[in-house]
């Protein structure tokens, strides 16, 4: 619900600031509801048991600085729902990484804090396999002058890339 009314909130000050070229698409049908794409996950199979994989993403968080929030076995998924990053991530600068639009001054993303919202996914797949799915969420906040809302911005995908390198390399080879 919360996300429902953020979308209609940006659909009512679109005309107060530039839409980001990665925005999800925002329908407003007749009986007044509005809809986004979901967020697209970046996934691989791992040639080792999912208790392999399991350790090597708890690795992975740690190697790239992330704080490991949401650990939980059952529900094969673990990451952190909300964590921030300004300027960088990993070494990158953050324009690489997300897309949050433009304005006077450049990319958003070079200079709003950026809040990450990071869900790894492991689940036993077919023939020894692995299946691992990693999806972020990142919203945008311009914390310079005051505090304002956060935006939703776009993935470019490079975080979950980064983060599938780093579990397939810390999974040991057999």
């Amino acid at each position: 619900m919360r996300r429902i009314l953020l979308l209609v909130g940006l659909c009512g000050c679109a005309s107060a600031m530039p839409a980001p070229p990665r925005q999800p698409t925002v329908l407003v049908a007749d009986n007044g509801l509005v809809m986004g794409e979901q967020p697209q996950g970046s996934h691989t199979s791992i040639t080792a048991p999912p208790a392999t994989v399991w350790i090597a993403a708890r690795k992975a968080y740690a190697d790239l600085g992330i704080p490991l929030t949401f650990d939980n076995p059952p529900s094969h998924q673990l990451g952190n729902p909300s964590f921030y990053r300004q300027r960088t991530f990993a070494g990158q600068p953050m324009a690489e990484l997300v897309d949050c639009g433009q304005g006077p001054e450049g990319l958003h993303a070079s200079s709003f804090r950026i809040y990450m919202s990071l869900l790894t996914t492991v689940l036993p797949g077919d023939d020894g396999q692995t299946k691992v799915d990693v999806t972020l969420v990142p919203y945008g906040q311009d914390v310079t002058e005051g505090s304002s809302d956060r935006i939703l911005c776009g993935s470019k995908g490079k975080i979950e890339q980064m983060v599938l390198d780093h579990i397939t390399a810390n999974v040991p080879k057999s």
